[in-house]
């Protein structure tokens, strides 16, 4: 029993050396929150973020929470298969953080960007227990040069041990860095094996081409012309303020909604297409047609509670009657 103890002794002063000795001099990182399952914290650039070459970091930045959550929400990423698969956006690849990600990162990294210094990058750290002596991490790194926001991923949901006397009894270094300490110490180290890629949902918004290195991984890190992205989603970014302060609709209601609006694209069109016909026989359109005006917008309100289910019903069958409507009077216009 003593020598068990002994050796856990010893191993854990071979791997605080082993940490110690692998940490980069320079200030030490700024601790913005710190818990079991999450970390995210200030480092200097030089240590996360590919160094201080080219534009000056636009730190400290506001972020609100919905641009947040819409630029981490859209960021993928799996295991690579081949070379190729590297580099290619294959349809189906997962969200790298879910909805609970999401939720625990939004305000620290919120907090983090509104703090951080011109020569800091925001460091994040996720791990998800797995079982009583083993976790995953998820590391990474943001920064915001003008408007370009970098990301940089070095673990991605990688299994690491979280007890000292799970750790080879030869203290390999190798064996150090698969460990939950190691990481916490420096989430900017890629730890054991790993072979992933980092995707952005829209890849329309990267700013540089990715291609191999073989002493680099290009395909975990991204630039994304985040600005650009983000004021092409106000939108989706209103829609997240304004369901602060509304009840959530059911994903029935959700699909059924849609569906009403798409049925209203329709009328619109036909609609238009109706009108033009008339135009070009100098006559106008049907007085049934004119006689019955479009479902006003008010219909895509969220119903209340009580009348939801009756008012969509009665919604749709109206709007499907009207789109049959017009698309057989438009058949009768086009034959004649």
């Amino acid at each position: 029993m003593v020598r068990s103890r002994t050796v856990q002794i010893a191993r854990a002063l071979a791997l605080a050396a082993l940490i110690s000795g692998c940490v980069t001099p320079g200030p030490a990182p700024r601790v913005i929150q710190d818990a079991d399952e999450l970390l995210v914290r200030l480092d200097p650039s030089e240590a996360c973020a590919g160094g201080t070459e080219g534009t000056p970091f636009s730190h400290p930045i506001q972020l609100s929470g919905p641009q947040i959550r819409t630029l981490l929400g859209s960021l993928l990423a799996r295991e690579k298969v081949g070379l190729l698969s590297s580099f290619v956006q294959a349809p189906g690849t997962p969200r790298l953080f879910d909805d609970a990600d999401l939720d625990q990162l939004i305000p620290p990294i919120q907090q983090a960007f509104a703090q951080a210094e011109p020569e800091e990058a925001v460091v994040l750290l996720l791990t998800t227990p797995v079982s009583d002596s083993r976790s995953t991490v998820t590391s990474g790194a943001l920064s915001i040069r003008g408007e370009v926001l970098s990301v940089a991923l070095f673990n991605f949901r990688h299994p690491v041990r979280t007890t000292l006397a799970d750790v080879g009894a030869t203290d390999r270094l190798s064996d150090v860095r698969e460990t939950l300490q190691y990481v916490r110490t420096l989430p900017c180290a890629s730890s054991g094996e790993q072979d992933f890629a980092l995707f952005f949902e829209k890849p329309a918004y990267q700013t540089q081409p990715r291609s191999g290195s073989l002493i680099r991984y290009p395909e975990r890190t991204l630039s994304i012309a985040y600005r650009d992205f983000l004021a092409t989603h106000t939108e989706a970014i209103r829609g997240e303020r304004d369901g602060l302060s509304s009840p959530p609709n059911t994903a029935s209601n959700r699909t059924e909604l849609q569906a009403i609006a798409d049925l209203k694209r329709r009328i619109a069109e036909l609609e238009r297409i109706n009108q033009a016909l008339a135009d070009r026989t100098h006559g106008s359109p049907s007085t049934d047609a004119a006689g019955k005006p479009l479902i006003p917008d008010t219909d895509t309100d969220p119903p209340s509670p009580a009348d939801t289910q009756t008012r969509l019903v009665e919604t749709v069958r109206r709007l499907e009657m009207r789109v049959s409507e017009l698309e057989r009077r438009l058949g009768q216009d086009a034959a004649r």
